[in-house]
């Protein structure tokens, strides 16, 4: 309880009594880890799959829509990310409805999160050695943000190629041409596909990576005028 009390003590410090060079270097690492936990946050969003189907006719006769378009347009057959609506018409007798979410590749999402919570580290340990005015964790955190920030854009890189691969492997299904076809009488109505959440992600990982250069740049900085001190 103490040592906690400690803590926010020299939190406060930081923020309210600090020289401006330490203050204008704890809001950017402050500022670079909201960003980083958004990024996080994101990634695990990215994470979920789903896969539902509704017809506007309870007739067990029509339940087989479902089931083809199931093999049709599942994540086994399409490339994630991805996020997709469909509405089908079966010989003008019973509309359904699909909602689809493919998610990453498991491999691509674990190593960003685990890139996410390196650099969120490296920013703990950043301010820890702003309130306690030590140098070499400053130098740790330097070393260790620009290393998670090569990592987070070569992620964020792969990510937006895995974007384009989605587009461009679902492209008869995304945009209901002659090779996406469930069976003959069934007509593809509408649909959405959308990578928005995705591409954000993707995006923010380079936001993120270049905030952690701009952290290491203000940390080094603050080294410096501390060791003139």
């Amino acid at each position: 309880m103490i040592g906690f009390m400690n803590t926010t003590e020299d939190a406060k410090k930081l923020i309210f009594e600090a020289n401006d060079t330490t203050r204008k270097t704890t809001f950017i690492l402050l500022g670079t880890l909201a960003i980083i936990f958004i990024h996080l946050g994101l990634s695990v969003e990215g994470t979920g799959a789903a896969w539902e189907c509704e017809l506007d006719n309870s007739s067990p006769k029509h339940l087989y829509i479902c089931k083809q378009l199931r093999q049709s347009a599942s994540c086994r057959t399409l490339t994630g990310p991805l996020k997709a609506e469909i509405l089908l018409n079966s010989n003008n007798e019973v509309k359904a409805s699909a909602y689809i979410v493919c998610p990453w590749e498991n491999a691509m999402t674990e190593l960003r999160i685990c890139f996410a919570l390196g650099a969120g580290m490296a920013l703990f340990i950043g301010l820890f050695s702003l309130m306690k005015e030590d140098k070499k964790l400053a130098e740790f955190h330097i070393n260790s943000t620009i290393f998670f920030s090569l990592l987070l854009a070569i992620a964020a890189t792969f990510d937006l190629f895995a974007i384009s691969d989605s587009r461009n492997n679902n492209y008869a299904m995304c945009n209901l041409t002659n090779d996406f076809e469930l069976q003959e009488g069934i007509v593809g109505e509408k649909i959405e596909c959308t990578h928005t959440i995705y591409q954000v992600t993707g995006y923010l990982g380079y936001v993120a990576g270049g905030l952690l250069l701009v952290s290491a740049y203000y940390m080094k900085n603050w080294k410096n005028n501390l060791t003139l001190d």
